[in-house]
């Protein structure tokens, strides 16, 4: 009897297994149509500069029922489309401060979900969440903290004027000095940036997404 109850508990304890596994999702941002922007806000001493730029993709893997424990997650941003509007100071941003030519992509790892509002996805339901991940840029890695929200959307025709399959919002305003990173900021006057920039996040993230690796297949 005492086998048998072993192996019943050990084969429930697998099939529980199973079924918590086979709950993941995989949210791929690499919308076709670009409409996800991440911006990023600046004041000069003449203006406010405004850069933007809808190239960014990544994705976010998470056990609905249990975000805190299990969110994966990982995003670029190609800052080689970055533009603010004027092409000079575009070009000037791009060649002298970021160099993209050596350092194209700004890079950020999720390690760690600090906190959240409530620690699972439900339909249509906000969840607000404190991030923590390593930022790259201009060839330097830092650790950051992000405030962000999601919100889940199941499947439905509503959702797929948007796109298919199960949807992610996310959305996310943090804060990055320069410095931190090596860049110097520009010095003529019309150009000279506050040390601290505002960035913003706006994105849909889906199930049904082609991953942003294999997109040029």
């Amino acid at each position: 009897m005492r086998l048998i109850g072993a192996i019943f508990i050990t084969l429930f304890l697998a099939a529980v297994a199973a079924s918590q596994k086979s709950t993941i999702k995989t949210f791929y941002v690499n919308d076709p149509k670009k409409r996800d922007v991440v911006t990023f806000t600046s004041k000069a001493p003449l203006e406010t500069i405004v850069g933007t730029t809808a190239e960014v993709t990544g994705f976010v893997t998470v056990n609905p029922d249990d975000i805190k424990g299990s969110a994966k997650a990982r995003f670029e941003v190609d800052l080689t489309s970055l533009k603010t509007g004027i092409e000079l100071r575009d070009s000037h941003m791009r060649d002298n401060f970021l160099e993209t030519n050596k350092y194209p992509k700004a890079v950020f790892e999720l390690t760690k979900v600090d906190s959240v509002s409530v620690n699972r996805i439900e339909n249509q339901k906000e969840v607000m969440l404190v991030l923590m991940g390593n930022f790259t840029v201009h060839g330097a890695t830092k650790p950051i903290t992000v405030p962000a929200t999601i919100t889940y959307f199941m499947e439905s025709d509503q959702t797929k004027a948007r796109a298919d399959g199960d949807l992610l919002h996310i959305s996310a305003d943090f804060s990055l000095s320069l410095g931190n990173y090596g860049i110097k900021r520009p010095q003529m006057l019309f150009m000279k940036l506050e040390e601290v920039q505002k960035i913003s996040i706006d994105m849909i993230a889906s199930t049904a997404a082609i991953p942003p690796a294999k997109a040029a297949d």
